[in-house]
């Protein structure tokens, strides 16, 4: 293991302690026999408000560590991000022939898949991804590749071929070859962006089911560090750190902005 590995790790294990201890600490009581009951009440509302924000914070940042955990797994060939990709890489397959054409084969295997599969796992943006698959497959359309094409947009093939003809020799295209273009881009957009929605959808999902898979075990790493025996206590924290992640900061917030309130009130 890598030095920056073994800091990684030292750090996460570092926030489940944080959080597992903030869950199993025990209330402090204040002391004083001349405070009156009401600033006894107002002491034991802010600390109850308190011991509450300072949960909720590390229990999130228990959430945060697991997600950095399942982002540090692109480290390895990929990771998590190859999740949804062969379903985008199946979707763009129907225009092989025109990504063939474009960019031809590397050691017997398409390049297309090699410049495709490495903007999805370098997380370009969406539509770049898209512009960059539909230029290579306007790039690869000549009268060859047009029928194969055509097929695939669900176009017509010799209208489809007889403008492919134009551009490959620099003719000038008539309405009816701008309007099969454009119905080949329109299909191809169409596929593409439902190709992206599946990935997506797959991709983050399964980033969730691995990060609650990391989140409960560094609960119970941290658990078995405290030598704690709260196991259920860790795998409801573990359970809630991830969902409880994204929204940690604003909810700590919102409840230090109510237990004001309510002081104020009083």
């Amino acid at each position: 293991m890598t030095t920056r590995a073994r800091h990684l790790v030292s750090l996460l294990l570092a926030i489940s302690l944080v959080a597992l201890a903030a869950c199993t600490a025990t209330t402090p009581t204040t002391a004083g026999t001349s405070a009156t009951t009401g600033a006894k009440e107002a002491t034991t509302g802010d600390i109850g408000s308190t011991r509450l924000v300072a949960i909720i914070t590390a229990i999130g940042a228990l959430g945060t560590a697991a997600f950095a955990l399942v982002d540090a797994t692109k480290a390895f060939w990929g990771g998590v991000s190859n999740f949804g990709l062969p379903g985008l890489l199946d979707t763009a397959a129907r225009f092989s022939a025109a990504l063939d054409r474009a960019l031809g084969t590397n050691k017997g295997k398409a390049e297309w898949r090699r410049v495709v599969r490495s903007h999805w796992i370098n997380g370009r943006p969406r539509d770049e991804q898209k512009a960059i698959v539909k230029s290579l497959i306007r790039l690869g359309l000549d009268p060859d590749t047009a029928g194969a094409l055509a097929k695939a947009g669900h176009v017509a093939p010799d209208a489809l071929k007889a403008a492919a003809e134009k551009l490959h020799k620099g003719g000038v295209l008539t309405e009816i070859d701008l309007n099969v273009l454009g119905r080949l881009d329109a299909s191809v957009e169409a596929q593409l962006d439902a190709a992206f929605d599946r990935a997506d959808q797959l991709y983050r999902n399964v980033s969730r089911v691995f990060a609650g898979v990391f989140s409960i075990g560094l609960a119970y790493l941290a658990t078995w560090a405290l030598g704690l025996d709260r196991w259920a206590l860790a795998l409801v924290v573990g359970l809630l750190a991830v969902p409880l992640a994204p929204i940690a900061k604003d909810l700590a917030s919102s409840l230090q902005a109510a237990a004001a309130a309510m002081r104020a009130a009083k």
